[in-house]
């Protein structure tokens, strides 16, 4: 039996307490909306109208929406079959409009937590660039999670086109409630076109329906801006899919199993893995397990209910404990109150003050603040020196409940700012007890831990998983202190997370923007410069602000530079406060001009100090540019992010939007700090990442939308600061945003090998080049090694003659792909595609190095038609998929040369080639026949006049060497093969054979093989075959003029040797031949007519190529290399042997008289 004691049996029950509550927390907030689907009714829904609608326009804006809703509840409730439709809607209107100018709004209540944030319809004052007023998503998460929001223009409402406009809006409705995407293709998208091939080859329109659509599309289907229109009275029976044809009254149903075409290219079987509609909204919550069954139910009866926002009331819930009495803490915690309460908060919002240690304490109630007065009191009502409890003591619920209770003296709903020092830790127990307590409230919690004192915090604290699951947010302050002092930095970092806690809470237009923050440290130069933006939109109430430690850190000098040049020297604007510790600069709207400002200020604060500029400023009342928002979250809801589990990686995501349109091209970067510190005492480095609005599914789900976002993996446990910072452009003006997303925490461990697969191409496309047959080129966006960083190891390319082949595994693997580059790198590949009139489709995906693998790319379809008659076609089967050409580059469209070619055109240009060869080659050999027959000629006219027999005679350094009298006896005392007396060889093989000794051979390669057969080499003894080849004269590769180019051929009936001279085993020194300290002169008898005579003429003793130096200067070098050539055997008639002869004067330089020696003539070399 398992002994547990007490104590860790608490924890146990407080470990899954604590992880049921954030199972729970993460599965509320998958999306901010709080609908439910009950009884086949949608209850809360929240609509809200903007603020900026004027109310002239009120009546007729809340007539038409109501017709517009109750129009598309009937569409919902015919397209799920009975099983949805909206039953209560809530409308948040603006605070301008009220019952005496829209008699609708008789009946107004004050909301409760519906804000523009968190609503899941936003009726806007301006209409889409793109959409119009016409209804769109924003949907940033994937298939099947609910998107963000819909979005619709306010004039859509005011049209005379309710049937229209509510078909419209319960098409949007269905893509953001179910995560469903179009199920029709789009005009000018390549990757989800208007029309595709069909199987047949036919051109279809892009949609999923359940008979054949019957559409003239007037125009080339195979062009990206051919769009196709439908008639009802072409398809009578088009029935689905309303996903797809929402404006056509007949189309009432949404595609499903039996319907749904998974082939289409549409976004919704990219996005869905070609599921149907009715696939993705069965395993929604909505219809699991039988909830909401069809059959036989009657629509509901909708209920709208109109409220409008009150001004925010928060309270300030502040610890007080002794962690707070430490060096500057509690001085920081007051003035920065101060200053939230004094300078930020908008006029008319109230604000009450609570302190809290074991027990708490109202400081001051809540009271709205309308003058300055009432404003310092407030924000001066903190104690001036904290408790004395100790930290362990403090009571966070005791705290709640007292702030809970000053707001429900005045309705339902508010805020709880609440500030705690420690380690931000909250127990399973309170935890449980103060969400049951927001709850029942109706108030969102924001918490700010302020100082973290842990130096290694631990995540998962539980403070941050109540505050996400209230609906608030969570900021951490480290603890920076040195001595008896608190860094500056510690003391911003508190007004910064208060600003960002009270902009979540104004929301989006109630503060000014904050266009610039800079850390400026002490001790290094004496005037610290900085530069900041001011965009158009913006310009109204412009501050510049410095804070510091002590007020003798600020010199005197402090210069604004405007975008034209202007030095404005502030010392008569500077206004001082020395109880927030701030300088400020207030500039009027006529000063303030667009463009990159500059500043310099005089910074004499001390080394481990610094000084903090911050530049706000308000949006103008008419800007000449539309405003810019921007607003970052991340893909974990309650900020708990699990680092074991590699399929929910942490993503970032930032929406930039100028107006309501979302702004491309800008420059986002998000910036991930650890908190704590690391074993050597030092803080943790800031990782940088760079977000992207690419639409590549990985996390982005659209391009171009305005949402920039990316995976962030590999992170280990620990608690996480995130910040991001925008730098963008419109019309030509530049602005910068800071915004700050919160906190993280990350728990678990992360698995020890690489367990991140590449990322999905979802964005390959297949061209037929233009001016080409067969050229297919293909691109696309490399996709990483790790999700959508680094560069993967290889790609797998398949193709099939059937879709479904591919989607199990199957097709044919191409080859020859080029190797996979860095991401976001842009791939091209170009394919001579062999098989024509035959509809292909090609798919591809990344592995790593460690074997892991993408989900496979969007299948893309190839067709080459056949070309014309006058070339004759390759046979269609079996298909030759394999690649013939290569291009890989990374930007750019060019095909290369060989590829852009078809068969005829390469056929004409290999036949001009080889022509070209073959009459040179004819030409060559002519030209060498010719040559040889005239020195054939010559030859025989020498030996004509020669006499019959003659004898010779050499002798070499070796004397006294006598030939052997058999072939055999000197293969059994060589062990060496000789050439036959008989089967001799010609004069020119020998003297060939001589040279090329020298020489070396020249045909040989580098590998030590030779272009001829071994037919062709002869060897002798143990020489070497790279050497052995007798190449003919002509082939040498150097050409001097005392060269010849030719050597007499043999005469026609001189026999083929097949034999090697025997050569004698003492007949040659041991350093080869030819001696090189000695020249030598040949003399002959007259010779007999038995023998041959040929001659040869040989280089000039000053001449020829290095392997030919002249004897006296021979490289001793060579002569291991040099084999000897073949002598004549001893002839069997008796003859006298003659020692060479020297000529004295071929040794004199200045002999006029031409020597054999000199002239290195051989005059007749004879043969047996």
């Amino acid at each position: 039996m398992v002994k547990m004691t007490r104590t860790s049996v608490r924890s146990t029950l407080a470990w899954w307490s604590l992880s049921l509550l954030v199972l729970l927390s993460a599965a509320d907030l998958t999306s901010a909306s709080r609908v439910v689907l009950r009884d086949n009714g949608y209850e809360g829904v929240v609509v809200a109208l903007d603020e900026t609608l004027p109310p002239a326009v009120c009546q007729d804006v809340l007539q038409g929406f109501e017709e517009v809703l109750r129009a598309a509840s009937s569409v919902v409730f015919g397209a799920t079959r009975g099983r949805a439709n909206f039953r209560t809607v809530t409308v948040l209107v603006p605070p301008s409009w009220g019952p005496v100018v829209c008699p609708l709004l008789s009946t107004l209540y004050n909301a409760t937590g519906e804000k523009w944030d968190n609503a899941d319809l936003r009726v806007t004052q301006e209409r889409h660039p793109h959409h119009g007023p016409r209804p769109w998503t924003l949907h940033t998460r994937g298939c099947g999670q609910s998107g963000d929001y819909i979005s619709l223009g306010h004039e859509l409402l005011l049209q005379n086109n309710t049937l229209v406009n509510s078909r419209l809006l319960a098409q949007e409705w269905l893509q953001y409630r179910y995560g469903v995407f179009e199920e029709a293709g789009e005009v000018g998208n390549p990757v989800h076109p208007s029309h595709y091939r069909a199987p047949d080859a036919s051109w279809k329109p892009n949609a999923c329906a359940n008979v054949p659509i019957v559409a003239d599309p007037g125009c080339d289907p195979g062009n990206l801006s051919c769009p196709f229109t439908l008639t009802q009275e072409e398809n009578p029976g088009l029935t689905s899919s309303f996903m797809a044809f929402p404006e056509l009254p007949t189309v009432t149903e949404l595609c499903d199993e039996g319907s749904h075409n998974r082939q289409a290219p549409t976004r919704h079987n990219l996005l869905c893995s070609g599921k149907s509609v009715w696939e993705i909204m069965r395993a929604s919550p909505d219809f699991q397990n039988n909830r909401n069954v069809e059959g036989g139910l009657r629509e509901s009866d909708l209920t709208l209910k109109y409220v409008r926002a009150r001004l925010p009331r928060i309270v300030l819930l502040v610890e007080d404990t002794n962690v707070m009495n430490v060096q500057k803490r509690w001085d920081f915690m007051r003035k920065a109150v101060r200053k939230l309460v004094t300078y930020d908060v908008p006029d008319g919002y109230s604000v009450g003050l609570v302190v809290f240690d074991s027990m708490a304490a109202t400081k001051y109630p809540l009271t709205s603040l309308t003058d300055g007065a009432t404003r310092e009191k407030v924000g001066s009502s903190l104690p001036r020196n904290p408790s004395q409890e100790g930290e362990h003591k403090r009571c966070i619920v005791c705290g709640l409940r007292e702030a809970l209770h000053l707001l429900h003296q005045d309705g339902p709903g508010g805020h709880v700012v609440m500030v705690t020092g420690g380690s931000g830790t909250l127990g399973e127990p309170e935890a449980a007890e103060a969400s049951h307590m927001l709850a029942n409230a109706q108030v969102s919690l924001h918490a700010i831990v302020y100082p973290l004192t842990e130096k290694y915090p631990r995540p998962n604290g539980g403070l941050e998983t109540l505050a996400s699951r209230s609906g608030g947010h969570t900021f951490i302050v480290p603890d920076e202190g040195i001595g008896a002092d608190s860094k500056l930095g510690m003391y911003y970092n508190l007004l910064d997370s208060l600003y960002h806690t009270l902009s979540a809470v104004a929301g989006r237009s109630a503060l000014p923007v904050k266009v610039h923050s800079a850390e400026h440290p002490g001790g290094r130069v004496p005037v610290s410069e900085g530069s900041f933006l001011v965009d158009p939109a913006l310009g109204a109430d412009t501050v510049f602000a410095i804070f510091y430690y002590d007020v003798t850190h600020v010199g005197n000098l402090i210069h604004l530079v405007s975008p034209q040049g202007q030095v404005i020297d502030t010392a008569n604007m500077q206004k001082e406060d020395a109880n927030i510790n701030m300088i400020t600069v207030r500039l009027v709207e006529a000063q303030v001009t667009p463009g990159l400002w500059r500043y310099k200020v005089a910074n004499r604060a001390d080394s481990h100090q610094a000084l903090y500029v911050q530049v706000t400023s308000r949006p103008r009342p008419r800007p000449e540019a539309p405003r810019v928002s921007v607003r970052g979250w991340t893909s974990h809801a309650v900020s708990l992010v699990n680092a074991s589990d590699i399929s929910q990686p942490l993503a970032l995501y930032t929406e930039v939007v100028a107006g309501v349109a979302g702004v491309g091209s800008a420059s986002v970067t998000a910036t991930i700090t650890r908190l704590g510190y690391t074993n050597n005492g030092t803080q943790y480095p800031p990782l940088d990442v760079e977000l992207f609005d690419n639409g590549l599914t990985g996390p982005d789900m659209a391009r171009g939308d305005g949402v920039y976002s990316r995976y962030v993996p590999d992170l280990v446990a620990g608690k996480y600061s995130v910040t991001v910072r925008v730098e963008g452009e419109i019309e030509g003006n530049k602005f910068a945003r800071h915004v700050r997303l919160g906190l993280v925490d990350v728990v678990g461990t992360p698995p020890t090998r690489d367990a991140l697969p590449p990322a999905r191409v979802v964005d390959l496309r297949a061209t037929l080049l233009p001016d080409t047959l067969n050229q297919v080129g293909f691109i696309w966006t490399a996709p990483g090694g790790d999700l959508d960083y680094g560069t993967a190891d290889r790609y797998v390319v398949m193709a099939s003659h059937n879709q479904r082949d591919l989607i199990e595994g199957g097709g044919t693997l191409l080859e020859g792909w080029p190797a996979p580059m860095a991401s976001p790198a842009v791939q091209q590949h170009t394919v001579t595609w062999q098989e024509y009139d035959t509809v292909n489709y090609l798919t591809l995906y990344a592995v790593d190095e460690e074997g892991n693998t993408a989900a496979l790319s969007n299948i893309v379809t190839v067709y080459v038609p056949a070309p014309p008659t006058t070339t004759s076609a390759p046979p269609s089967s079996p298909p030759p998929l394999v690649p013939a050409n290569t291009s890989t580059v990374k930007e750019g469209t060019g095909a290369p040369v060989l590829a852009a070619l078809d068969t005829r055109q390469l056929a004409v240009v290999f036949g001009c080639v080889g022509g070209f060869i073959v009459v040179v080659a004819v030409i060559v050999c002519y030209c060498t026949a010719a040559h040889r027959r005239h020195r054939k000629s010559a030859a025989a006219k020498k030996v004509h006049e020669a006499q019959d027999t003659y004898s010779v005679t050499v002798t070499v350094a070796s004397k006294g060497a006598d030939f052997p009298e058999g072939k055999e006896a000197l293969k059994d005392g060589m062990k060496k093969e000789y050439i036959s007396p008989v089967e001799s060889w010609s004069a020119s093989q020998l003297l060939s054979s001589h040279q090329d000794n020298k020489r070396g051979s020249v045909s040989a390669r580098s590998d030590n093989t030779s272009d001829h057969s071994a037919s062709t080499k002869k060897s002798y003894g143990g020489s070497s075959g790279a050497m052995d080849y007798y190449g003919e004269a002509n082939q040498y590769q150097y050409r001097h003029a005392g060269f010849p180019d030719h050597y007499p051929a043999p005469s026609d009936g001189y026999p083929t040797p097949t034999e090697g001279y025997p050569t004698p085993p003492e007949g040659y020194p041991s350093e080869g031949y030819p001696v090189p300290s000695e020249a030598r002169s040949y003399i002959s008898s007259q010779p007999s007519d038995s023998f041959l005579s040929v001659s040869c003429d040989m280089l000039p003793s000053s001449s020829g190529p290095p392997a030919y130096a002249a004897y006296p200067s021979y490289d001793a070098s060579l002569r291991s290399t040099k084999v000897p050539p073949p002598i004549p055997p001893k002839p069997k008639v008796l003859y006298t042997p003659e020692p060479y002869i020297y000529d004295t004067n071929s040794l004199d330089p200045h002999s006029s008289t031409p020597s054999v020696a000199s002239e290195k003539r051989v005059r007749n070399v004879t043969m047996v």
